[in-house]
């Protein structure tokens, strides 16, 4: 049997090995930083991670505020899912929903005055926390060039918004 353009059993093996050794070595220090990240918030703050992706995401928005189907795409939530989020959300006092004068179809969530409040403290942790378990561990450098790779594979594994 010809092995020509085909790898031998042992170093495929041992390439299939190296594959999903180098995702899990990924995954395992995304999910123990990210685990002491929301952690310290959930303790100061008692958010779930997806309440402080959406009051993270918001708050980076120019005049902090945004339509929510831009947010749930965002955050990789469908619009239900996200509709419920905004509610629990709108519930605590954080946010409200406001009108577009131009398009009834769009609704954008906008802070509160003691959701901006929140806002503006809960990103100051967060980046405490992240200079301290990302940042500082890995030098400016390094934390750059893996966000890049992260936002790379992102864009090219995430469900299209057709």
């Amino acid at each position: 049997m010809s092995t020509t353009g085909r790898r031998p059993a042992a170093q495929q093996h041992a390439q299939d090995d190296r594959a999903v050794e180098l995702w899990g070595r990924v995954i395992n220090g995304f999910e123990v930083t990210n685990r002491r990240i929301h952690d310290a918030i959930d303790e100061e703050f008692s958010l779930t991670a997806a309440e402080t992706q959406v009051l993270l995401s918001l708050h980076r928005q120019p005049g902090h505020r945004a339509p929510m189907a831009r947010l749930a795409q965002a955050a990789s939530f469908s619009t239900g899912g996200f509709t419920k989020l905004a509610d629990k959300l709108t519930h605590r006092g954080y946010v409200i929903r406001a009108a577009c004068a131009d398009d009834r179809r769009v609704t954008f969530l906008e802070f509160t005055p003691e959701g901006r409040e929140l806002a503006d403290r809960l990103t100051a942790l967060t980046a405490r926390i992240n200079h301290a378990a990302f940042i500082d561990v890995l030098g400016e450098q390094r934390a750059a060039l893996v966000a890049d790779a992260m936002t790379e594979l992102f864009r090219a594994n995430a469900p299209s918004a057709d």
